[in-house]
């Protein structure tokens, strides 16, 4: 029972408060749901029905979002061109091939650093860094940085720098790492005791908005190699690296589009670093639209897993690369195993899983999230379901999950769970 001392302070105390008027509120727009509440669908349709109007911008980011979802028909395919027949595929007659894991093993040996690219639109190419980190850790590489990793901000938020083993993965923590395939492979590198570090060119850093392209690569590459050097090599000189990037950020030799990252960093510390194209290298989702080199690549060796080749002593390689990387790495055209990217289901690390699929309409995502992350974690895979579709086949590391569906109009509550036996 309130006192008339105690009522006169409950209402002084009420009045002190500050409150603002009402404001018109704002929808958030696709993009925001991607980053604020997790939900992929709705960036992902707005991305697509933009570049079918046409929209060029939104083209080019579709083909690289739309490998977070598994769809390489979108990411990989929807810029294939068929080659001319006419045009003559080069005699690799003379060529050798390795496997490329033991290739770069070999080669790491004596490297302190390792760089490995990739092209943003291809999933398949964090499937195959996955197995490289996997590879260098017992060589004693314990740092891991990427490209991807978000610098720290102004205002507080998760970083990479504190991320380790057991804690969520969340999306803030990279952009391109919101593929579940990236973001798995982060989690196994937390697992086998890698540290982690970011080196991407900060706001005060880069160039000037209206500084021409070559001003605006030199700044950021020169950005990254300092910030690589500050973040891992000064505090620990002889720490050992490998290093994930995009396309030219791995050319370690001056260039006609500038000097890279690669090359910069070679340059600052004298350490020659073993770099590994695979960006270009990829084959398209029909053998008629495979580059040239890809096709002479594949057509004389047939391989079932990935390889280098050499002719005469030199690398294969896109001319855009050739001579630039130390080795290129050319990827096998698997055929799907049950829907699902065949190089996904040849990680040897991985344990195929089928589970029943609720009722859907509409455009929808199947996805398995880690048990212990709870809802906000990025996926540890994730696929559009095919209209109809009442089984489907995940492709996990062994641990507990809980399963749900996305659809357009949001994230539906989990329908079950499953543990995957080591």
């Amino acid at each position: 029972m309130l006192t008339r001392r105690g009522f006169g302070f409950g209402t002084a105390a009420a009045g002190a408060l500050c409150v603002s008027p009402v404001r018109a509120q704002t929808a958030l727009t696709p993009e925001e749901q991607f980053h604020n509440e997790g939900r992929y669908l709705p960036r992902y349709l707005e991305l697509k029905a933009r570049s079918q109007a046409g929209d060029r911008d939104a083209h080019a980011f579709l083909t690289q979002y739309a490998s977070f979802l598994s769809d390489e028909a979108t990411a990989i395919g929807s810029d294939e061109t068929a080659r001319d027949p006419a045009t003559p595929i080069a005699d690799l007659s003379a060529a050798i091939s390795r496997d490329a894991l033991e290739a770069i093993v070999e080669a790491a040996a004596s490297a302190q650093i390792v760089i490995l690219n990739e092209a943003h639109n291809i999933s398949g190419h964090r499937g195959f860094a996955a197995r490289v980190m996997r590879a260098l850790r017992p060589m004693g590489f314990d740092w891991f940085a990427a490209e991807t990793f978000i610098q720290p901000q102004e205002d507080p938020a998760p970083s990479i720098r504190t991320y380790r083993r057991g804690t969520p993965f969340y999306s803030s923590l990279g952009y391109y790492s919101n593929d579940p395939v990236y973001a798995e492979m982060v989690r196994e590198a937390a697992r086998l005791g890698y540290r982690f570090a970011d080196y991407e060119v900060r706001w005060d850093q880069s160039a000037p908005a209206d500084a021409d392209r070559a001003t605006q690569i030199a700044a950021r590459e020169e950005a990254q190699a300092d910030n690589l050097i500050a973040a891992i090599l000064r505090p620990d000189p002889t720490a050992r690296v490998f290093v994930f990037c995009g396309y030219s950020h791995a050319m370690e030799r001056a260039h006609r589009t500038g000097i890279w990252f690669a090359a910069r960093l070679k340059g600052k510390t004298g350490i020659d670093p073993l770099t590994i194209e695979q960006s270009h290298n990829w084959p398209a989702t029909k053998p008629e639209n495979d580059a040239l080199h890809v096709a002479a690549v594949l057509g004389r060796f047939q391989p079932t897993t990935p390889i280098t080749a050499t002719m005469d002593g030199q690398m294969l390689a896109s001319r855009t690369y050739q001579g630039q990387m130390d080795m290129a790495v050319f990827h096998a055209r698997l055929a799907p195993v049950a829907g699902r990217p065949g190089w996904l289901a040849a990680d040897p690390e991985r344990r195929g899983v089928e589970v029943t699929v609720p009722s859907f309409e509409g455009p929808t995502l199947l996805q398995a999230m880690h048990a212990g992350e709870g809802p906000a974690g990025v996926p540890a895979d994730q696929f559009l379901l095919t209209p109809g579709q009442r089984t489907a086949l995940l492709l996990l590391h062994p641990g507990s999950y809980f399963l749900r569906l996305e659809r357009e109009t949001g994230i539906d509550a989990a329908f079950g769970t499953i543990r995957v036996a080591g």
